[in-house]
């Protein structure tokens, strides 16, 4: 039970820190580097104008698709993905800092 409550407070600050650090690297990306996030957008928007129309769907299904397919929920999974493997390797880096100085002491 108590293992069960652990994965789950580690599985939930994990999604909190990729929260976080969405949040964060917008802002330094905007303060720090606005041309990248101009070529950034720009991409996306090539990404979702070649993704605009799938085929075999029905009109309803077009709306529906291009009504949840826009450029912000592209940027979103993007943001979110990335900030999630960050998140991922710093809590690998120091899982295995604590295994190698639990084998030490």
């Amino acid at each position: 039970m108590f293992s069960l409550l652990g994965s789950m407070t580690r599985a939930s600050a994990k999604l909190v820190a990729s929260f976080a650090l969405v949040i964060v690297i917008l802002v330094l990306a905007f303060a720090f580097e606005p041309g990248w996030v101009r070529g950034f957008q720009d991409w996306i928007e090539l990404l979702n104008d070649q993704l605009r129309t799938p085929p075999m769907l029905d009109d309803q299904g077009l709306i529906l698709y291009r009504t949840l397919v826009n450029e912000n929920t592209i940027f979103g999974i993007l943001m979110t993905l990335i900030s999630r493997a960050i998140i991922e390797v710093i809590a690998w880096c120091f899982g295995q800092l604590f295994k190698s100085e639990a084998k030490a002491g």
